[in-house]
Formats: C-alpha cells, sequence, structure tokens
C-alpha cells in the first residue's frame, strides 16, 4: 500500500479571501495620503466660532477643512491671501464708534441713503 502526499501551494494573501485583497488595496491607497497629525490650538471667542460653523455647515466645511485650506492658501501666497492693511485714525474711531452703539442706522433704499447724505453734508 502506497500513501499518496498531497502538498498543497501556498495561496497568496490576496486569494484567501476578498477581504484581505481589499485590505492591501486600502493600505497602498492609505499610504499615498498624507498624514494629519498637527495639531493647531487656538482661542477664540464662543460667539464668533459658533457664527463661523453656521456658515461654514451651510457650504459643507468643517472648521478643519476651513483652517487647512487657509493655510494652504498663505503657503500658495507666500504670505496673507487677502490685504491687511493698519487702519487710519479716522477708521478707528468709527470702529470704536460701532462698538458702543454710537453710530446712526439707516433703512431704507439706497437712493433714500445717498438723498440722507446729501442733505446732511450740506
Amino acid at each position: 500500500m502506497t500513501a499518496k502526499t498531497q502538498t498543497k501551494t501556498p495561496r497568496s494573501p490576496a486569494k484567501r479571501d476578498g477581504k484581505t485583497a481589499g485590505k492591501m488595496a486600502a493600505r497602498k491607497t492609505a499610504a499615498r495620503k498624507p498624514v494629519k497629525s498637527g495639531y493647531i490650538n487656538a482661542r477664540v471667542e464662543p460667539k464668533l466660532k459658533k457664527s463661523a460653523e453656521a456658515v461654514l455647515d451651510k457650504i459643507g466645511l468643517s472648521t478643519t477643512d476651513a483652517v487647512t485650506i487657509f493655510l494652504k492658501q498663505v503657503v500658495a501666497h507666500k504670505g496673507m491671501p487677502f490685504p491687511v492693511k493698519i487702519p487710519n485714525k479716522e477708521t478707528i474711531r468709527a470702529l470704536r464708534d460701532a462698538e458702543r452703539g454710537r453710530v446712526t442706522r439707516f433703512s431704507g433704499t439706497t437712493e433714500e441713503f445717498f438723498a440722507h447724505l446729501d442733505k446732511t453734508t450740506r
């Protein structure tokens, strides 16, 4: 009586099951993406944060997405992605007046507003 020995050829992990093949493909894809491991802690007024998050939510962005976009624009522009200027004395005074509620509010059409300005400057 002769015994037959059957040898199994080893299979690659990808051929064992479809899940392993998918995991390997996912690892290769994941290796190409940059790792997000840097953290930025910024203190902002809670009201400002909440207002900004509401706007960003409407356009489908997270705060992290918005900060990432901003930082990419800083790199692309090699500086701030918008003009940053020091306000003159008149602008600073107007901003302080507005913060303190010492401003005149106008409701009406643009034409009515300019007519009002014409009357007050004469």
